[in-house]
């Protein structure tokens, strides 16, 4: 999100660290595009405390689902959100199919280093496809996190246990998806009239 200062702030920090990688930044959807946006039908969640989806995590659903769709015409793929910090080189994926690349490493209620399913992930066609098909099959009930954790087999790339080389970084709990979650601090969609021009001496 080119506009978003919070955004801006997260990839001014992250992108030295993917030098010599062809990235392409690609411009989020924010809660005001969603009224152009009518191909998945959210419903209630049922992943934690039952409530309706906020504007901004349906923002990120269909941020995901726009690039599957690439995915599925140009090849494969390399998804990086913007608080993505590189730690070590790529494998090699050629003869992957898809591929979790991230973890968190700071507590929200658990301690520990946990896959963060969305932040980095690598995927190919078939499963583009896969993720799509189920995507617009059946009402949403789940993050996109949650949707890629069950097309993706979570617990079988836990076992694998490689998925150390991109870091979700965190500053201050300052988050632009509204997860409703007491430990981030969530700047909203009226973003465009919050002026922090010298947050952490980034302006």
């Amino acid at each position: 999100m080119t506009s978003h200062p919070i955004s801006k702030m997260y990839v001014r920090e992250v992108m030295p660290t993917w030098k010599g990688y062809n990235v392409t930044q690609f411009e989020a959807v924010t809660p005001k595009d969603l009224v152009y946006k009518n191909k998945l039908d959210f419903k209630t969640k049922t992943t934690g405390k039952k409530r309706e989806f906020t504007s901004t995590e349906k923002a990120v659903w269909y941020s995901h689902f726009e690039l599957w769709c690439e995915c599925i015409v140009k090849g494969p793929l390399i998804v990086v959100e913007h608080d993505a910090k590189l730690l070590k080189p790529l494998p090699d994926m050629k003869d992957e199919g898809y591929k979790f690349l991230a973890f968190m490493n700071r507590d929200y209620g658990r301690k520990g280093k946990f896959i963060t399913p969305g932040v980095a992930y690598y995927i190919t066609p078939p499963i583009a496809e896969r993720l799509v098909a189920q995507a617009v099959s059946k009402p949403i009930t789940q993050n996109s996190d949650g949707h890629l954790s069950v097309v993706m087999n979570w617990n079988r790339q836990v076992k694998m246990n490689d998925y150390y080389y991109v870091e979700q970084i965190n500053f201050d709990g300052l988050n632009t998806i509204d997860h409703k979650n007491v430990n981030r601090k969530f700047i909203g969609p009226d973003y465009e009239n919050f002026d922090i021009p010298s947050l952490h001496r980034q302006a």
